[in-house]
């Protein structure tokens, strides 16, 4: 390697280039594969430096005070980088402050090569799930000692540097002339890198595929076994014996066997029970098993013997994919180990979750259809990342930002399908995976999956009777979502898009240019072909005008007559007197011309794509030919079903059974609009669509009570009229955890009351009591809120405040947009507090004293004014019923629960909670929250009186 290359990073007092400033410079030169030489400098900046830069770097205004100033320091730093590449961590912000520097000292920009290693290791390590700093060096035992000062920082993005570079010259040598042949003619900043790689020493060149690996159209990736589809087998077992089943957890069993020590937990035992009487009996059953019951395997257990013993299929389906990924990789290993017998659990996802390879094929052999540096990068992953997965599942790639947005030219579709014609059809991950779903005796999946396959009445998953749906609180709101329809802007836009943009991108254009290859200088060749290509470019321009012209007049309807806010957007709920206003009337009829105008454009659409498929029949034979044609077609199937979803929308107006909103956004030039329709009562389509076809569905979490009681859960979910006929079975396990002894939960008695108070007042009384609280657990706090706009503002007024005591503030939505990375940042501290809002109710696990203390700051109510919560209590109350006792408490208790839960997730865990909501004690309907929960310690008193309380019991080991 002859190259010299110079790895540096930047402290800074802030984000932005322009009027931040540097305070600290770190680097190092390496050649011949080494670091010959390190630079390392402290610059007075000049102005103050913010108190969360000095707890997070150690540099203080007093420590800068008698350092040199950057027009003293630039002069030192140029010769050290001259004739060097340069590489730097998340290179786009050291390269903003460095031309900043550049420009401030009297210097000319650095316009040479930068390598950036995020860029880097998202390719070379592409199934990484951070590529932070910190995370990357710990994930490949790189030492990083010293965090987030400079020259700590650059020797550590140097040695993960020189650790990239080994991987990238172990590439194979196709895989570096694709990635070479894909770049050579764009601005890509890595393009460089990759093509002396390419021409590089040929001593070190891997000519030779990986083992494993096999190459199809210039596509090297590992091979794709599709087994024969059969029927689950069945008949390992004689019978399906209840108490055998339960043996397998009990003391002197097979798991205890296996694990010395080994403690049986009566709750589980409990659990599994009843789940296996379930299917015995083809009951359903809703089991509530409180944290570290050890539900998972309480239901797959059963799951596997009774699949086994009658040859049934047993689908278990989860909301989030961390679940799923738990069961495949903790519980279903342990099973193998417990259960005497073979059996087959295949995990399954939806058909868009899975990699085409025709498309990358596409993509990556055809170079002028990548066309800006974030696609180029996202296709090079893809190479990559295909000469390692077994699976080509989506979840294995942390996509985010611009690259999440190109997934969608590589997801598996069937409307893009053209089955045999493929050169990878028996090389297909979605039909392996398909296969192997038709092969399991267990099969896990999602919520989203099953309602989907109930919305396509059962034709999606493999046919099965018996369901256990984890974390089943989550139901509700997914029945709500799939039950329903949306349409929206980008779904026309982006469809129009994909098939021309630009004139000469898309794959209208690819089809012609294809056509134009066959024709081999023969004009008269496929001219009827050739011509209906370029009628159908045409068409969408005019399809695209329409499309414009009808959300348009939507986005401008709903801006001047909204009636909320959601997340931003402005908010308009369709009732079924809004039309009862004239003009608004006139307004929509407007609208509702637009839209069949908007028709008449996609069938003429239609008419030409048929006319296409038509004189294309003998070119069907040919591979790219076939595939951009079906990919053509889909997306014109996809801008009629949006056209359809629209005309549906806009018939259901006045519908009392569906609830209709629409939200646009109005800091976008476009005009962009969403429109939702939702079922109000999602109860009787699930009897009917679901609970009623099924022999038994198992409906478990920890958090399905309302005072120890179903009935809220019974009559939201449908399971009434099977609680009636016999056919429903409930059990209700505690925690084995001692609340009374792990958990405290205060409630101040003088804290500000939630209404009466301007939010601004509260925040700071708030911020005011969390640097308290914080001071005296020392970090180790989580705190939920129920509006980003409080955890923002509170945010900016406790950060100083605790930055004077060391303790750091990460917010979510502030510091970063990651949960898991903001989790293994608050860990990472000894003395840290997390902010988070929605989804940090649920699905945090920080056990041990990484997190001691958690604050509530207010009962977790959903705004009564969001559409479909509206519409319901409306609907309750037309019934005479009391929809705030009925249905807005339960939620909130519900979510309160999740919340709980995130403090005591071991029998060692121990801390304390502290609500800052009066209202769970002065209101008539707190009560039901606090019996609720799983009989903490309770105390209420005075804020001061709260601050010592929660000092002596964080003080008190456990068991004292």
């Amino acid at each position: 390697m002859s190259e010299t290359y110079v790895v540096f990073d930047f402290e800074t007092t802030g984000f932005t280039a322009h009027k931040d400033r540097i305070i600290e410079i770190g680097a190092v030169k390496i050649q011949d594969g080494r670091v010959v030489e390190r630079f390392h400098r402290r610059v007075n900046p000049g102005i103050k430096i913010p108190p969360y830069i000095s707890e997070l770097t150690g540099l203080t205004d007093e420590l800068l005070e008698d350092e040199p100033s950057l027009e003293e320091v630039m002069p030192e730093f140029l010769p050290f980088y001259h004739d060097a590449i340069l590489v730097a961590h998340n290179a786009d912000f050291d390269l903003r402050f460095l031309n900043a520097a550049l420009d401030e000292s009297g210097y000319l920009d650095y316009v040479g090569e930068v390598i950036d290693t995020v860029q880097l290791a998202q390719i070379l390590w592409p199934r990484e799930s951070s590529y932070s700093l910190q995370s990357l060096a710990t994930h490949h035992n790189l030492a990083h000692d010293h965090p987030h000062q400079a020259l700590s920082d650059a020797e550590t993005t140097a040695n993960l540097f020189l650790a990239l570079l080994d991987r990238a010259q172990k590439l194979p040598f196709l895989l570096l002339q694709q990635i070479t042949g894909l770049t050579e003619y764009t601005d890509w900043p890595l393009r460089h890198f990759f093509r002396r790689l390419a021409e590089g020493n040929t001593s070190i060149l891997q000519f030779d595929e990986p083992e494993g690996c096999v190459t199809i159209d210039r596509l090297m990736h590992r091979p794709v076994q599709i087994a024969v589809a059969e029927s689950p087998a069945g008949g390992a077992l004689s019978d399906f014996d209840v108490s055998e089943v339960v043996s397998v957890l009990e003391k002197g069993g097979p798991m205890s066997d296996l694990m010395p020590g080994y403690e049986e937990r009566p709750q589980q035992l409990d659990m599994l029970r009843q789940v296996a009487v379930a299917f015995e009996e083809q009951k359903h059953l809703i089991v509530e098993a409180g944290t570290g019951t050890g539900k998972s395997l309480a239901y797959l257990i059963p799951s596997v013997y009774y699949s086994i013993a009658k040859g049934e299929r047993v689908v278990v389906a989860t909301h989030t994919i961390n679940l799923q990924e738990q069961l495949r990789e903790r519980d279903i290993p342990l099973l193998q180990q417990v259960i005497p017998f073979d059996f087959n659990i295949e995990v399954f996802k939806g058909r868009g979750n899975y990699v085409c390879m025709r498309k990358v094929a596409t993509h990556v052999n055809n170079p002028g259809l990548v066309t800006d540096p974030a696609e180029t990068t996202f296709f090079v992953r893809m190479v990559a990342w295909l000469i390692e997965t077994e699976g080509g599942d989506r979840e294995e790639l942390s996509l985010n930002g611009e690259q999440a947005d190109h997934w969608n030219k590589v997801a598996s579709g069937a409307d893009s399908c053209i089955m045999k014609a493929c050169p990878w059809f028996r090389n297909c991950y979605y039909h392996r995976a398909r296969a192997r779903a038709q092969n399991a005796d267990v099969l896990i999946t999602n919520h989203s999956l099953v309602l989907t396959d109930v919305k396509a009445d059962h034709n999606v998953l493999p046919g099965y009777q018996f369901l256990v749906l984890d974390e089943a609180h989550h139901m509700e709101d997914e029945a709500t979502k799939h039950l329903g329809t949306e349409v929206s802007y980008f779904q026309m836009y982006g469809a129009l898009n994909r098939l021309l943009r630009d004139k000469n991108r898309g794959l209208l254009f690819q089809l012609l240019q294809k056509v134009d290859v066959l024709q081999s200088g023969d004009s008269s060749a496929y001219e009827d072909l050739r011509a209906t290509l370029e009628t159908s470019m045409e068409q969408i321009g005019d399809l695209r005008d329409a499309n414009e012209d009808v959300f348009r007049q939507l986005h401008d309807f709903i801006l001047k007559h909204a009636n909320g806010t959601d997340a931003g957007r402005q908010t308009m709920r369709l009732k079924p007197d809004t039309f009862d206003d004239e003009t608004l009337q006139t307004a929509w009829e407007g609208i509702a011309s637009a839209s069949e105008n908007l028709q008449s454009e996609v069938r003429a659409m239609r008419k030409l794509v048929g006319r296409l498929e038509e004189l294309s029949e003998d070119l069907m034979k040919d591979e790219m030919f076939a595939g951009t044609l079906t990919d053509i077609s889909g997306q014109v199937k996809e801008l009629d079903q949006g056209w359809q979803d629209l005309a549906y929308f806009l018939r259901s107006v006045g519908s009392e059974s569906s609830v209709l909103w629409m939200e646009a956004d109005d800091k976008s030039m476009r005009p962009v609009v969403f429109l939702y329709s939702a079922p109000i009562d999602v109860g009787p389509l699930l009897h009917t669509h679901l609970f009623s076809k099924k022999e038994s569905v198992v409906l478990a979490s920890a958090t399905l009570t309302i005072n120890q009681d179903f009935k809220y859960v019974i009559h939201q979910l449908g399971l009434y009229e099977s609680n009636v006929q016999g056919r429903l079975m409930t059990l209700q396990v505690d925690s084995p955890f001692d609340y009374k002894k792990q958990a405290l939960l205060c409630v101040p008695n003088d804290c500000l009351p939630v209404k009466g108070v301007a939010e601004d007042v509260f925040t700071t009384s708030f911020a005011e009591s969390l640097t308290n609280l914080a001071r005296v657990s020392q970090g180790r706090m989580l705190v939920l809120f129920t509006s980003h706009r409080m955890l923002r503002e509170t945010y900016h007024k406790v950060k100083p405040m605790l930055a004077e005591h060391g303790i750091t503030v990460l917010a979510h939505g502030v510091d970063s947009s990651s949960r898991h990375r903001l989790v293994q940042e608050f860990q990472r501290h000894p003395k840290a507090v997390l902010f988070g809002a929605n989804s940090f109710w649920e699905g945090v696990d920080i056990p041990g004293e990484d997190l001691s203390l958690l604050v509530i700051a207010r009962l977790p109510f959903w705004p009564p004014n969001q559409p479909v919560v509206e519409a319901r209590t409306e609907k309750m109350e037309r019934e005479g019923r009391n929809s705030f006792m009925e249905y807005s408490v339960p939620q909130a208790i519900i979510r309160f629960k999740q919340g709980f839960g995130r403090l005591i997730r071991t029998k060692r865990d121990r801390g304390a909670i502290v609500i800052y909501d009066r209202r769970i004690t002065e209101s008539r309907y707190g009560r039901h929250f606090i019996r609720s929960l799983p009989g903490p310690w309770t105390y209420q008193g005075t804020e001061r009186e709260v601050l010592k309380t929660v000092y002596n019991w964080l003080k008190t080991p456990l068991g004292e």
